[in-house]
C-alpha cells in the first residue's frame, strides 16, 4: 500500500491548483506575515559537535577571550580551566561550567559568555539522484525540499521524486522514512523537517539505490520513521 501511495498520481496533476491540497491550504492572496515569525522557526537550543567554533569572553581575564573549535572528541581546552566537553552541550551549560570552573579557582562571580562562532558540526548528507551529493552544514532545523535545495535539487534524468529516504539514528537505531517530494511540492504531504546527522537518499530510478532493501525490508510506510535493517551502498 506504501508503494501505491508513492508511485501514484499524474505528472500533470496539481492539487495547489486543483485545490485539493491537503498540507497547505490555497489562496488567492496571502496576508502579510507577522513580524514576529517572519525569521522562522527558532530552535530553542544549540548542540555543540565537532569542529564548531565557540567564541568565548571572560570580561575579566582577556587571556580567556578567544575562538575555540571543538575537537572530534568533542573537547575545548582553556587556560585555567582545562578540559571541557562541549559536544552535545548547549552554549547555556558550556558557559556555566567554564564560570563554575573560575569560580572555584582564581576569581569570584566570573563574567562569561559563549556563543556559537561557526556552526560545522551539524550536518545533512545528501545522497543518491541529486546534481551535487555531498554533506552540507546546517543551522538547528531544516527540511527535506531545503536539504535538496543545497544539492542543486535532484537530477532530472535519473532521479526517482516518488522515493525520497530520509535515515535517522534514534536511540542507537538506523531509521527510515520515505517521502514523496513530488507530494510535498503539489501540497498533499508536509515537509518533513530534518536534523543534524540525518542522511537523504534520492531513488534512481534504475533502481540500483540505496534504498533497495530498505523497501524490501519493509520500510515503505509514507512519512513515518521505522528502523531501517539492511542498507546497501552503491
Amino acid at each position: 500500500m506504501g508503494l501505491a501511495l508513492l508511485s501514484g498520481g499524474c505528472a500533470n496533476h496539481s492539487s495547489i491548483r486543483d485545490g485539493t491540497a491537503t498540507a497547505v491550504v490555497p489562496v488567492t492572496t496571502l496576508p502579510e506575515p507577522d513580524p514576529r515569525n517572519a525569521i522562522g522557526d527558532i530552535s530553542p537550543a544549540y548542540y555543540f559537535g565537532p569542529q564548531d567554533k565557540i567564541d568565548i569572553v571572560v570580561y575579566q581575564l582577556p587571556e580567556l577571550t578567544k575562538v575555540v573549535t571543538v575537537d572530534q572528541a568533542g573537547q575545548i581546552a582553556l587556560p585555567f580551566v582545562g578540559q571541557v566537553m562541549a559536544g552535545g552541550h548547549t552554549p547555556a551549560e558550556v558557559r556555566a561550567e567554564i564560570a563554575s570552573r573560575l569560580g572555584q579557582s582564581i576569581m569570584r562571580h566570573p563574567d562569561v559568555t559563549v556563543a556559537v562562532s561557526e556552526s560545522v558540526g551539524q550536518r545533512i548528507t545528501v545522497e543518491g539522484a541529486v546534481n551535487q551529493p555531498g554533506v552540507y552544514p546546517v543551522q538547528g532545523k531544516s527540511s527535506l525540499l531545503q536539504a535538496i535545495a543545497l544539492a542543486r535539487g535532484t537530477d532530472n534524468k535519473y532521479a526517482n521524486e516518488h522515493i525520497v529516504a530520509v535515515f535517522r539514528t534514534i536511540n542507537n537505531q538506523r531509521n527510515a522514512a520515505i517521502f514523496d517530494v513530488t507530494m510535498i511540492r503539489d501540497g498533499q504531504m508536509a515537509d518533513p523537517v530534518l536534523y543534524g546527522n540525518d542522511t537523504v537518499v534520492v531513488e534512481r530510478s534504475s533502481g540500483k539505490v540505496l534504498l533497495q532493501n530498505v523497501i524490501s525490508a519493509a520500510v515503505p510506510v509514507v512519512g513515518v520513521f521505522r528502523v531501517a535493517d539492511a542498507i546497501n551502498r552503491f
